[in-house]
C-alpha cells in the first residue's frame, strides 16, 4: 500500500472528481506503464481520481490481469521433480522475458 495514504483500492471511499487525459499519463503510479506500474487506480476510470498526478496508482488503460496458478496447481507444480518443474515453467519465463524485452 503506498505510505502516502492515497489510494485506489477496493473498498475505500471513493474521491470525486476527475483527472484530465493528459494528468493521467504523468502520475506517479503510472511510471514504468505497462510492465512496472503500480495496479491500476479504480476510481480514474470509474468516477475519476481525485489525487490526479499525486495519485500513487496507475491512470493507464490495463489489459485483463493475467491468470494466476490456484493454490492446487501450485501444491501440484510443487511436487513435481525439479527437472520437470523446469521443463514446464522455462519455455513460459522465455515468453514473458521475450514479451517485456524484444531483443535476443
Amino acid at each position: 500500500p503506498p505510505s502516502s495514504g492515497r489510494s485506489g483500492a477496493a473498498g475505500e471511499a471513493s474521491p470525486a472528481g476527475s483527472a484530465s487525459p493528459a494528468a493521467a499519463v504523468d502520475n506517479a503510479g503510472s511510471i514504468g506503464h505497462p510492465f512496472v506500474c503500480s495496479r491500476p487506480c479504480l476510481y480514474f476510470v470509474t468516477s475519476g481520481c481525485l489525487f490526479g498526478a499525486d495519485c500513487d496508482f496507475c491512470h493507464l488503460p490495463h489489459a485483463k490481469r493475467p491468470t494466476h496458478l490456484t493454490k492446487q496447481h501450485r501444491e501440484r507444480l510443487r511436487d513435481l521433480p525439479a527437472t520437470v518443474a523446469k521443463a514446464i515453467i522455462m519455455p513460459i519465463l522465455r515468453d514473458k522475458v521475450a514479451e517485456f524485452d524484444p531483443s535476443p
